[in-house]
């Protein structure tokens, strides 16, 4: 497999990613946008907020001259607390932004794929290292959550 062919798959993957997230957050009962888990977990519509952020992050380093960044934790943000208009405003942006990282990631090629990125501890990755584990992992990482939450909504147990 030539390295086209890998970004192609790579911008596919992350369309997947990123449908199975929306059809998620399609599943938040009414009324439970800004429901936690407990006092330092985040709600459904900071997780949003916190995976737009990152795709904004994603945004910034690969179509600037921008290649440092500080990675920042959501439970380190203080709560958002949001209405069901700037909730449905967040999951359109979730859903334009996912279509925006599909463009720039089948846009990379062999040399900008390999771009060197660092974060505020000086550690270097390449635009592939950054986007699977800073973006792709990060976003799956939190819709597990997403899924585990609604799992506690629902009433639903885990089968062991």
């Amino acid at each position: 497999m030539d390295t086209k062919e890998c970004i192609e798959r790579l911008a596919e993957f992350s369309s997947e990613i990123r449908k199975i997230t929306l059809k998620r957050l399609e599943e938040v009962p009414e009324g439970f946008i800004n429901w936690r888990l407990n006092n330092t977990a985040m709600s459904f519509a900071h997780l949003v907020k916190h995976i737009i952020d990152v795709d904004e992050l994603f945004f910034s380093l690969s179509t600037t001259n921008k290649r440092t960044f500080k990675w920042e934790m959501g439970s380190e943000e203080p709560h958002l607390d949001v209405d069901e208009t700037i909730y449905k405003s967040l999951i359109k942006t979730l859903k334009s932004n996912g279509e925006k990282r599909n463009v720039i990631i089948s846009e990379f090629n062999a040399t900008t794929i390999n771009h060197l990125v660092r974060n505020e501890k000086e550690e270097e990755m390449t635009f592939w290292w950054f986007i699977m584990r800073k973006v792709l992992e990060h976003e799956t990482y939190h819709r597990g959550q997403i899924a585990a939450y609604l799992k506690v909504l629902k009433g639903e147990s885990s089968q062991l």
